[in-house]
């Protein structure tokens, strides 16, 4: 008989802890905070892409979303630059590429952009297969119901990142109120704005100090070739078979078509760049139904298969990425000789001013100084 109250009290625990667990889900924060909460190297990028949407006026006319490819390989200023002078008009050009594969970071940055700015177009980095892999920084950035409501078939991220929420909202909760504790500011501070558009392809960057070397290094052409001939032979595009194929890549479709299906309710046009590891830049998409009739692909072809414009073998140096950002502004530009320029205001907060005049930036960068 002793065995019952010892079994209520055990059910009485767990119901009081379950308790605290969905209490901890519903404890407030600033959003401002989640974004920037994370500052080691190149992740601390999140809190400039809030601020880059929500707290600078200055149009975003055309953006750019995806992964290290894109970051260290397209520099808007230079894509600016390149479509004003092949006659496409002034039209602001911003990169918002994250490190790392996972298309449901791409879905929150592209959300967070799409609802709150007017973007006229928008380039998806697009790779020789979707990534199966979901970001390791989701939880970090994501509401609590878009980790609730996440795909749990084929993500390996889905139990850990329920698992970090009640964590994560209970220390966001408290930054929140305290965050100059964690270094973290409480409202906007331009004196801590890295500007408009920030160029990581010279140097990787975040505030102003420069997390790489000069990135001007051409790996030896040999070596290239031996990583290649390496990445295509590992490569496994059906783990579970050819017959599983629509459930193993349902993961990162899902968050592709939320992407599609956003940029088409704010008429947005998309288009998608075709930018994956040297391996396989003479290829193209494994799968373009995927990407067929919903936006126009930018593929290299032989543009970036000379080795001397590799950095490694999956990210350019600078000299792949000046030649690829000046082709991207021709490219940009096609659809846009002769059309008329036009302005519309921002939506990055209530009683802002319309969009500022626009200027294209030379190609200069601000110093940077290394991180010790």
């Amino acid at each position: 008989m002793a065995f019952r109250p010892l079994a209520r009290r055990f059910a009485l625990a767990g119901i009081v802890a379950l308790a605290a667990l969905a209490g901890s889900l519903a404890i407030p924060h600033d959003r401002y905070i989640r974004w920037q909460e994370m500052r080691s190297e190149a992740w601390a990028r999140l809190g400039w892409i809030y601020e880059r949407v929500h707290f600078d006026e200055t149009p975003i006319d055309i953006a750019f979303i995806g992964t290290s490819h894109t970051m260290n390989g397209v520099d808007g200023a230079a894509v600016q630059a390149a479509l004003a002078e092949a006659g496409g008009g002034c039209r602001h050009v911003v990169n918002f590429a994250f490190p790392s594969y996972g298309r449901n970071m791409h879905w929150l940055i592209a959300r967070e952009l799409l609802e709150h700015r007017t973007v006229r177009t928008l380039v998806l980095e697009v790779f020789e297969n979707e990534s199966r892999k979901a970001h390791p920084l989701f939880v970090n950035v994501a509401d609590v119901s878009d980790v609730l409501q996440a795909p749990a078939l084929i993500n390996l991220n889905f139990l850990t990142d329920i698992a970090q929420l009640p964590a994560r909202q209970v220390m966001l909760g408290l930054k929140t109120l305290l965050p100059e504790r964690f270094g973290l500011h409480r409202q906007f501070d331009p004196a801590h704005y890295d500007g408009p558009d920030v160029d990581n392809t010279r140097q990787v960057q975040v505030g102003g100090v420069a997390l790489t070397p000069l990135r001007d290094r051409v790996l030896p052409p040999g070596q290239l070739e031996r990583a290649a001939e390496r990445a295509r032979a590992a490569k496994n595009t059906n783990m579970l078979g050819a017959r599983f194929e629509a459930l193993e890549y349902r993961y990162p479709r899902y968050y592709l078509d939320r992407i599609l299906d956003l940029a088409r309710q704010r008429g947005v046009t998309v288009k998608f760049l075709y930018l994956p590891s040297y391996a396989y830049v003479l290829g193209g998409p494994r799968d373009p139904s995927l990407y067929a009739g919903r936006g126009e692909m930018l593929s290299t072809g032989t543009l970036l298969d000379k080795t001397g414009y590799w950095y490694d073998p999956d990210h350019l140096n600078l000299q792949g990425a000046a030649v690829l950002s000046a082709e991207l502004g021709r490219r940009l530009a096609e659809p846009l000789v002769g059309r008329p320029e036009r302005f519309e205001p921002s939506q990055s907060g209530a009683g802002q001013a319309a969009a500022v005049p626009c200027v294209v930036p030379a190609p200069a960068r601000r110093p940077t100084r290394r991180q010790h």
